[in-house]
């Protein structure tokens, strides 16, 4: 049986009365087959509708502080809809029917957008999209502002190297200094040597002296407090 987003539903769920209040709201596994009512939610920012029947992404333009969409494991075939989720900074769309390596164009206007799942970290769950032979460096060349794509974080090692200009000569000769041994002016013939047990013995001396010290020491405390008690 088809489930319908109403306000009521909202307000259910989120546990809020007023609309506006609503800042995270998840709507998974309900038979929702079309995402609408969602208007008065200005302040939304974080929206769950995975499991669902969902084929379009659709009634999301006035969400303007949504930061984080999950779509995972719907019948969505086209991205068509995000173009003015300016705020979104989170995409995860896995499971669903977008088959066009096209479709990456409708994300290229959100500056913000930091990260995207079309599959999961271990390749399951993908679009078909996934499948196209430049499908990686399509997403990276399209939107360089990501850090995660599909579970993994990108360290842009790729179009680092890319942006060298290919004029550059080649890098420049470090000229290191000739080496020197190590204490080659030492005057080793006015060095005595050391007598081992000579100074562990005079370290053994000064240790009875102390300890000799340190019971007389013990001893006039102990007299002291027995003369006062």
């Amino acid at each position: 049986m088809e489930t319908r987003i109403t306000h009521s539903l909202i307000k259910a769920v989120s546990g809020e009365f007023d609309l506006e209040n609503v800042s995270k709201l998840a709507l998974c596994r309900m038979n929702i087959r079309k995402i609408e009512c969602l208007a008065e939610c200005a302040n939304l920012q974080e929206l769950n509708l995975s499991g669902n029947d969902i084929t379009k992404i659709e009634g999301l333009e006035r969400l303007h502080h949504l930061r984080k969409l999950i779509l995972t494991t719907n019948q969505i075939e086209s991205l068509s809809g995000l173009e003015k989720c300016n705020q979104l900074e989170h995409i995860q769309i896995q499971d669903n029917k977008i088959s066009s390596i096209a479709e990456i164009e409708s994300l290229v206007g959100l500056k913000n957008l930091k990260s995207v799942y079309f599959k999961n970290v271990d390749g399951t769950q993908k679009n078909l999209l996934c499948d196209h032979p430049s499908y990686r460096s399509s997403v990276m060349r399209q939107l360089p502002q990501l850090t995660v794509m599909d579970g993994e974080r990108l360290k842009h090692s790729d179009s680092i190297y890319s942006e060298v200009p290919q004029s550059a000569g080649a890098p420049a000769k470090v000229v290191l200094p000739a080496s020197k041994r190590w204490l080659q002016d030492w005057d080793w013939g006015d060095t005595e040597e050391i007598d081992v047990d000579k100074l562990l013995g005079q370290s053994q001396a000064k240790f009875e002296s102390v300890l000799q010290e340190s019971k007389k020491l013990n001893q006039a405390a102990v007299s002291l407090l027995a003369h006062y008690q």
